[in-house]
């Protein structure tokens, strides 16, 4: 098996006098290595001669005669090994940093940012065609963003192309078919195509490349996507999806123009110069508008918070969760490190002081009648249940007869291992249990306890079957103690029930809701992202049932109501239409209070936020409009932004 260039290369080594560190990546023409030399690092791209060296040659060529801005650059160039070469080696500057897209996924960054990474790569390809070269493989993974000042570097010119550069056969060059533009994808469906005949790249499909690019770090998606029958398909119709579509934090002007960049001839950005000209323009309305300050994804923070965060959703309905989890965006930005667990050292137990005996013997003495009655509330439980469990067993039968000798032997009507001398489980329950030995359609069953009577009365009832007693005539002591005051444990547990009602609670009294701080982030979420200032009352809000307005009954707890309209602040759309507000409600005596913290636009984007509920003419609630038990509230309310929940 012939050895891969990994074999030959090793950390450690030296390679014409270049020390070895780490392999940094692999292309399609070469594979890249960290190395140190004279102190200071650098990238050595080895490109293997036999199999394709004339791509090496191409690069070397358009990297010798020309040194571009946010372009890396070549330092040296040596065939290796010495003896017998067999790769090109280009030794170029290298750029400590991560791809661009990698940069997105780590970064979450906002649509301003984006245009900030665009605007000098779009100058570093204006500078690249004014010397009429081409990079003909432009892709988020052949852009770096040094760490050392965040700026874009632009890296791999292996499949460039220049007048005068060496040629290179084939009819498209070398490069991802999601960012080849329609014009290309024609040529190579073309059936008339000559055997022989290139596709002549031209500034066009570089910007088309570069809408490609913008589109992605947007959405996180590709504008096309799928097998390459069928993406050949989309891209030659030429129809995406817009960008403020699949994400509704993408601004309009950024979008519009990543349409223009991939849109057919002759509707297409013309060149670099008009696109770095756009891009400079969008950079001045985002000044203006805090929409483009808000991070294009959701991120590790409170208000990006998506269902992936609630794994135990899955278990207990997981349409539901698919459901949500096909809404959401991805993740972008590194996740928060877990919290170390505190420690903390168990404070040593203080002496005893005078004032503390003294509490604990003030204490004592209080509990001591409580104790007391609990203790004989607790002895006249037990003797009740004992004399109660004691009617249960039957009278023992009178000793039966030795059968006659030919008489049959009648078989015992209960089974040994259920001995009523034993203990009875199946009459220890609250509700009838039939016997073990029983089908269960011997006897009819216990109803369940129906409570008619309400708090704090307790009504304690005998099932009349639960002594499986039979019927006695008139007059008999049964009788007697059916018309009577009843039986002695039958008194004992109605004592028990009222001693327990004497602890029992009145009716709640409802009370207002106690001032709370908002959710972490909310106000900030508000005035920055949405750019709703505080103490704004423009929302207007329906709870579900408002289509017959007339007031909806509603419950203390979690609700949901819906935008009725956009909510706009100076001319712009803050939270569009059907915008879904969900927090929690709080009964008062004459006012209903809602505490808004989560806003979900119909697109599915989610941020945290501090509002609350109220009507015409009242400062903070709901008029209740009682409804016999049931309480309604006006299904039409307003939504005021608050930097505290009163």
């Amino acid at each position: 098996m012939k050895p891969t260039l990994e074999d030959v290369v090793r950390p450690g080594m030296v390679v014409s006098g270049y020390r070895i560190e780490k392999k940094l990546g692999a292309g399609g023409f070469g594979k890249v290595f960290l190395a140190w030399r004279d102190g200071g690092p650098c990238a050595l791209k080895f490109i293997h001669l036999e199999s394709v060296g004339e791509w090496g040659w191409r690069e070397l060529f358009i990297m010798l005669r020309h040194v571009f801005p946010n372009v890396v650059r070549l330092l040296s160039h040596f065939k290796w090994p010495e003896e017998k070469p067999e790769y090109l080696v280009l030794v170029m500057e290298y750029v400590p940093g991560v791809t661009l897209y990698q940069w997105a996924r780590d970064n979450n960054p906002c649509a301003r940012e984006l245009v900030e990474k665009l605007l000098p790569l779009s100058r570093a390809l204006k500078a690249v065609h004014a010397q009429e070269v081409k990079h003909r493989d432009l892709k988020g993974d052949n852009v770096l963003v040094r760490e050392t000042d965040g700026a874009p570097v632009l890296v791999d010119f292996g499949a460039g192309a220049m007048p005068g550069a060496p040629r290179v056969t084939g009819a498209l060059a070398p490069a991802n078919l999601r960012y080849r533009g329609p014009e290309a994808v024609a040529f190579f469906l073309r059936e008339d195509r000559k055997r022989g005949e290139s596709y002549d790249y031209s500034v066009k499909d570089e910007l088309y490349a570069l809408g490609v690019i913008l589109y992605v770090l947007a959405t996180d998606v590709y504008p096309f996507n799928g097998p390459d029958d069928e993406l050949l398909g989309e891209i030659l119709e030429g129809n995406p999806k817009p960008p403020h579509v699949r994400n509704s934090r993408v601004p309009g002007a950024l979008s519009e123009l990543c349409l223009h960049l991939l849109a057919k001839e002759p509707a297409r950005v013309p060149d670099a110069e008009a696109l770095c000209e756009a891009l400079e323009k969008l950079l001045e309305e985002a000044k203006a508008d805090p929409r483009w300050e808000v991070p294009l994804c959701y991120g590790w923070t409170v208000d990006g918070r998506t269902t992936e965060d609630a794994p135990e959703l899955v278990g207990h309905d997981p349409q539901a969760w698919l459901r949500r989890w096909i809404r959401q965006k991805p993740k972008r930005g590194r996740p928060p490190a877990p919290p170390a667990p505190p420690v903390v050292a168990p404070a040593p137990p203080e002496p005893p002081t005078a004032s503390t005996v003294s509490t604990l013997r003030t204490r004592v003495k209080r509990a001591v009648p409580v104790l007391v009655a609990v203790v004989g509330l607790v002895v006249g439980l037990v003797v009740g249940v004992v004399f109660f469990l004691d009617q249960l067993r039957p009278t023992p039968p009178a000793p039966t007869p030795p059968p006659a000798p030919g008489q049959p032997v009648l078989a015992s009507p209960v089974p040994a291992e259920f001995s009523l001398d034993g203990p009875t489980p199946w009459a220890t329950h609250v509700h009838e249990v039939a016997p073990p030995w029983k089908p269960p359609e011997a006897d009819a069953g216990a109803a369940p306890p129906r409570a008619d009577t309400p708090a704090p009365v307790t009504t304690v009832t005998l099932s009349s079957g639960t002594t499986r007693m039979k019927k006695k005539a008139p007059g008999s002591q049964a009788e007697r103690e059916k018309k009577g005051n009843g039986s002695t444990g039958a008194n004992v547990l109605l004592a028990v029930a009222a001693a327990a009602n004497m602890a029992c609670p009145g009716a709640q009294v409802r009370k207002e809701p106690a001032p709370q701080a908002c959710p972490a982030g909310a106000v900030e979420t508000m005035t920055r992202q949405l750019g709703i200032p505080v103490g704004n009352r423009d929302g207007g809000a329906v709870f579900p049932g408002w289509e017959k307005r007339k007031p909806v009954p509603v419950k203390e707890g979690a609700f949901s109501i819906e935008l009725q309209g956009h909510w706009e602040v100076d001319g712009r759309t803050a939270l569009p239409n059907g915008s879904r507000l969900s927090g929690q409600l709080c009964i008062g005596e004459k006012l209903v209070y809602g505490h808004i913290t989560q806003a979900v636009t119909p697109t599915g984007d989610t941020f945290t936020v501090c509002m609350e509920l109220r009507e015409a003419g009242i400062e903070r609630g709901l008029e209740i409009r009682p409804d016999g038990e049931a309480i309604r509230v006006n299904p039409f309310v307003d939504v005021t932004t608050v930097n505290r929940f009163q």
